[in-house]
């Protein structure tokens, strides 16, 4: 009989009934276990640091910080997990998708679409377990690669296998673009404000990374196919639902460095 993979959560919500009732619905479930539940900003910040959980889900609307803010808070931290915003009111949703959010669920939670969701993730960490690790990028000492990437908190030391592209976001069109790094766990790292395209160039060694358009530099280890009619840019399973296109001037330079003619 399979060993079942223990899924760590962590509960973050004002509303302690809410709390109670979705604890009552996990336990429904034998991987899971809750190392903690939280009700305000400064007890949620300590919880998600301390803890590591695997899976948070993570309350909106919330006193002194709303949940976005903790969220970009902690992950500047280091703290690498997936997170189902759940809340009373659907017009979150575009936002928690920026946010990279594994999945969005409305107050009162339903049994049913918990089922969904808690499957989800059940698939996608077993798809991580089931795969092989093989470094991507070594360095002199056989070790892999490490990078420090730029944040407005201060220095974030990432390994190159992680980092599956970096590319510019705006939060709304009025917005300065912000570039970001996206990792392969789906985590992303915003980089300070003032980093650009040459800097992120700079950081990386040639040859690793390639540059397909203004606002996107994808890791070659995971690009599968740049097709020169639609300019559509494929990546490899599981990040092949990630949608990118090469502009006409970056295509023809990768046409020319890569001497395809």
């Amino acid at each position: 009989m399979d060993e079942i993979q223990t899924i760590k959560i962590a509960i973050v919500d004002d509303n302690i009934v809410y709390i109670d009732s979705l604890i009552e619905h996990l336990s429904f479930y034998p991987e899971v276990e809750i190392c903690g539940f939280a009700t305000h900003y400064k007890q949620a910040r300590n919880l998600l640091i301390e803890k590591a959980p695997d899976l948070v889900f993570l309350d909106v609307e919330m006193p002194c910080k709303n949940g976005f803010e903790l969220l970009n808070e902690v992950r500047d931290k280091g703290c690498n997990f997936s997170v189902i915003f759940y809340t009373a009111y659907d017009k979150y949703m575009i936002q928690a998708l920026r946010e990279s959010a594994f999945d969005f669920l409305v107050k009162p939670v339903d049994p049913a679409e918990l089922k969904i969701v808690i499957g989800r993730f059940k698939e996608q960490q077993a798809t991580k377990l089931s795969s092989v690790s093989v470094p991507l990028f070594m360095g002199s000492s056989g070790v892999p690669e490490v990078i420090p990437l730029p944040t407005n908190i201060g220095i974030r030391f990432v390994e190159k296998n992680r980092i599956l592209l970096f590319r510019s976001m705006r939060e709304t069109i009025l917005d300065k673009p912000i570039w970001e790094a996206l990792l392969t766990d789906m985590d992303t790292i915003k980089l300070s404000t003032n980093t650009t395209a040459e800097r992120i160039a700079q950081l990386l060694s040639k040859g690793r990374f390639v540059q397909i358009n203004q606002s996107c530099i994808v890791n070659l280890a995971f690009l599968s196919i740049v097709e020169f009619k639609t300019r559509n840019c494929l990546l490899m399973p599981p990040f092949d639902n990630i949608s990118l296109t090469v502009s006409r001037t970056h295509l023809s330079k990768l046409k020319e460095m890569y001497e395809v003619f």
